[in-house]
């Protein structure tokens, strides 16, 4: 959740390797739809590729603002940054572990500081992924559609290269 500010190269990065932003990564596609035809490169268009990097800095934007949000979630309730990673590591970790549990050191202060966090977390997660949603839908695309077309785009160095080009003017705007 704690990732920093995104820059206009790690967008090709991000395209590259495939990743989603976290609210729509970890949230899979609940919607009956109609299974999707298989696409392949030679399926994308040029109107079907301006979209599709339009949808990715929409996706970034909101990406970037459930960023911030959490961040102020988190001095909000008076962690830093560094603190609450500590307490959500060693959470990760003690789970279903009672013994480890017990070995946490938080404070009940801290842990109930932590919960609210957690919840707050829970709430801006699923305001972004419906904004996501919405983003993707304006554009003609859902997520499974745009995660599709992820698939393709990642696979063919021509078409990454286009995305990358009109990512490149998009932000130049």
């Amino acid at each position: 959740m704690l990732k920093r500010v995104l820059t206009a190269s790690s967008i090709v990065v991000l395209l590259l390797i495939g990743m989603l932003p976290p609210a729509s990564a970890q949230t899979p596609e609940t919607s009956p739809q109609t299974p999707l035809e298989s696409l392949d490169a030679s399926q994308i268009n040029d109107e079907q590729l301006d979209k599709f990097s339009q949808a990715i800095l929409q996706l970034l934007t909101i990406e970037q603002q459930f960023l911030d949000s959490i961040a102020q979630a988190i001095e909000g309730q008076g962690f830093s940054q560094e603190r609450f990673a500590e307490i959500y590591q060693a959470t990760l970790q003690a789970e279903g572990n009672p013994a480890a549990q017990a070995d946490l050191n938080i404070s009940p202060e801290d842990q109930q500081k932590f919960a609210q966090i957690m919840e707050e977390g829970n709430q801006i997660q699923e305001e972004s992924k419906a904004r996501q949603d919405q983003a993707l839908a304006s554009l003609g695309f859902n997520m499974a559609r745009f995660t599709e077309m992820s698939r393709v785009i990642e696979q063919n160095r021509e078409l990454q290269q286009e995305v990358k080009t009109r990512l490149e003017e998009l932000l130049k705007q």
